[in-house]
């Protein structure tokens, strides 16, 4: 499947801004299930884009304003080629218990607790009621443990924020695919598979796309292999994987601070299609415009004269999976 995805986000100040940086993750993976054809980056106005990779591999922009216009708009635009993987967990033939010695290094930072994903006596009831026994397969417990997340908790917005803790979920029973996702990990890590967060987007046919987040795990015989526990489903064709973390706070989409006084407002679009062809070298001079609802994923005020600090940074990191 080729697809093109529009990422829009305007943030408006009340007051004007001295200084302004920024940091985005929005540069599709490109890895054997998908690979990023094209990427641009449009900024509103005048800006030194520098790009470094992260130590998950994820491809990082950023850049500095001075004195920036109290309206900044960023346009992120790609095309990616998509596959359907053959990694499907059923093909697994890995079975409880995981012996350490089966594991790879690269899965070793995402074994323990971190971040929202933390340890808490809430958890506790959906453990035992998903005990894995001896001998089980691998790869249909995890699947059970996606579909258990989406049967069990309702899908529901502005009831968490980037920076909630897994606690939130299981206390109120509601959140967004952030949360299920951080709640998968949980469970997964707690019987010693490593599980790893994954924010990218989800194509809808004939529905508003949204970008996304879901969690992958790791088997000794397949590899890394995602799953969806929003939507209780392994991962395929329309989903684009943009980044790689321990939990939300390694990969959020757009984190940054700035100087200045007033209110921070931060809206966002989300837009993906289907293209027939590759498009040519000049194709983010033909984007169709984005007519799609916007979401505004953030508001904040800070004092005169200060810069953000880092629990305000924290809540700047946008919660934009909201699909």
């Amino acid at each position: 499947m080729i697809l093109e995805v529009q990422h829009e986000t305007i943030i408006d100040y009340s007051h004007p801004v001295r200084e302004w940086l920024t940091e985005l993750r929005m540069e599709p993976l490109s890895d054997a299930f998908q690979r990023c054809h094209s990427f641009q980056i449009d900024v509103s106005e005048p800006a030194t884009l520098f790009r470094y990779v992260d130590g998950f591999g994820n491809r990082v922009h950023h850049f500095n304003l001075l004195a920036p216009k109290q309206q900044i708009r960023i346009l992120a635009a790609s095309v990616v080629v998509t596959e359907r993987s053959d990694n499907d967990p059923m093909r697994s033939q890995a079975t409880f218990p995981l012996h350490s010695d089966l594991l790879d290094t690269e899965t070793l930072d995402y074994l323990p607790f971190h971040g929202p994903v933390r340890e808490t006596p809430l958890l506790a009831p959906h453990l035992e009621a998903l005990k894995p026994n001896p001998g089980w397969r691998i790869g249909m417990w995890v699947c059970q443990v996606a579909e258990y997340i989406r049967g069990k908790f309702q899908y529901a917005r502005h009831v968490t924020d980037a920076s909630s803790p897994i606690d939130d979920v299981l206390s109120r029973g509601r959140g967004v695919c952030q949360d299920f996702t951080h709640l998968m990990i949980a469970i997964v890590r707690s019987f010693g598979l490593p599980a790893r967060y994954v924010s990218g987007y989800i194509h809808r046919p004939n529905k508003d796309s949204q970008s996304h987040a879901w969690c992958e795990v790791w088997f000794p015989d397949i590899g890394w292999s995602g799953f969806d526990p929003t939507n209780g489903c392994p991962i395929h064709d329309n989903f684009v994987k943009v980044a790689i973390g321990r939990d939300f706070t390694d990969v959020p989409p757009n984190k940054g601070i700035y100087r200045g006084e007033g209110t921070e407002t931060i809206r966002v679009k989300v837009a993906t299609r289907t293209l027939d062809r590759l498009p040519s070298l000049m194709w983010h001079d033909q984007l169709s415009p984005l007519d799609v609802p916007t979401l505004v994923v953030h508001r904040n005020s800070i004092a005169a004269d200060d810069y953000n600090t880092e629990e305000q940074l924290l809540q700047q990191q946008q919660q934009q999976q909201q699909q």
